[in-house]
């Protein structure tokens, strides 16, 4: 099974950019919606939902800076460093790393998913909180490293050592 994983590993790693590209394209046809919901006077939600719509293209359209900010903000490292992770050579490394890669992969789509239901909230105010959830969610997902490291220094004794053990 370790061999089936470690052959697997690179490709998860390769799906990230098809997942920023994706986001890149849900960013061009927001941008196109915002314009025509802009100029169309007898939209629903008048102008509010074009200004929600292009801020969530720009979002989009700036994936890897939207992530970068948000990692700098919460977890003071860029998103670079904790996409880059490799574990320690153990007994069941291969295993952790693709938790860990699989988690991250959730994450940015968690991000992207964020910026969507933001644009919804002109129309449902209720998707701006879970918006903002869906984000911060997404970038603790891609910073998970760094995330169960600083639980361990919070909590300290066996949590500490295990974590440190498991993620070297």
């Amino acid at each position: 099974m370790e061999n089936y994983l470690a052959n697997v590993l690179p490709h998860l790693q390769q799906w990230w950019k098809p997942i920023i590209l994706l986001a890149y394209l849900i960013g061009l046809a927001f941008a196109v919606l915002s314009l025509t919901q802009a100029v169309n006077p007898r939209h629903r939600h008048g102008r509010s939902g074009a200004a929600l719509t292009f801020l969530a293209a720009v979002l989009l359209l700036n994936l890897p800076s939207l992530m970068d900010s948000l990692s700098m903000t919460i977890f003071n490292q860029s998103s670079e460093q904790t996409l880059s992770y490799s574990p320690p050579s153990s007994p069941g490394s291969v295993y952790i790393q693709f938790a860990v890669y699989a988690i991250m992969t959730v994450g940015v789509i968690g991000i992207i998913r964020g910026v969507c239901l933001l644009r919804d909230s002109a129309g449902q105010p209720g998707n701006f909180s879970r918006g903002i959830v869906h984000m911060v969610g997404g970038i603790i997902a891609v910073n998970l490293i760094t995330f169960l490291r600083g639980i361990g220094a919070t909590i300290g004794g066996d949590v500490q050592s295990y974590i440190s053990t498991i993620l070297g």
